[in-house]
């Protein structure tokens, strides 16, 4: 015999548990457009302003950004948020790759809209935002590790997201960056995968 106080029984459970899915499943769709829409919502346009040409090799390189380690490669800033510690990584890149005020940009004295606005606009509206993970770093003035040649960070066209996740060196599967690669090399830049970094993006061909 069951008790009158008894709780509804399996089949009347599992009734209302389908009932709830479709809520649900409205719920996170809704949190997720809330929160990948954000820069469009607040006005933001992809303005694809003031992109220097691609430069390949060490000549076109000074030639287009100036000497390693220039005042102008480290003159804007930007921070983003790694989605798995929650940590603000705050970097600095060259002049002419960002800083063009914008409806999300202010107070920058750079060129171009290329990463702080464009890059950084599509990750967040295309919803890849998850996938920028601890370990985001921009300009440093220093050669390739274990070499004497300069380093495409010293000139503050390079960016490595995702660091802590994506094995390095001579490793060319990517295991999170792949996630929002597209994006990059649709503004310009070239992927490290191509060369076994998958951490890695530059404003430079490989060579």
């Amino acid at each position: 015999m069951v008790s009158a106080e008894a709780g509804p029984g399996p089949r009347w459970r599992w009734r209302w548990r389908w009932r709830l899915l479709p809520l649900v499943a409205g719920l996170v769709v809704g949190v997720l457009l809330v929160s990948g829409w954000h820069w469009k919502r607040l006005g933001w346009r992809d303005r694809h302003l003031g992109y220097p040409e691609r430069p390949s090799g060490y000549a076109q390189i000074v030639a287009t950004f100036g000497p390693p380690c220039n005042a102008d490669a480290s003159a804007n800033t930007m921070t983003w948020i790694a989605a798995d510690d929650r940590v603000p990584y705050t970097f600095r890149f060259h002049r002419k790759l960002g800083g063009l005020p914008t409806e999300m940009v202010t107070g920058g004295t750079g060129t171009s809209t290329n990463l702080d606005n464009d890059v950084r606009g599509h990750v967040s509206n295309t919803h890849k935002d998850p996938w920028v993970l601890r370990g985001i770093w921009g300009y440093v003035c220093r050669y390739i590790r274990g070499t004497t040649v300069w380093s495409t960070h010293a000139w503050g066209i390079a960016i490595d997201v995702s660091s802590a996740h994506e094995h390095y060196p001579g490793h060319y599967h990517s295991h999170v960056n792949w996630n929002h690669s597209g994006i990059w090399t649709r503004h310009g830049w070239y992927w490290g995968k191509n060369f076994g970094d998958a951490m890695h993006c530059q404003l430079a061909e490989s060579d």
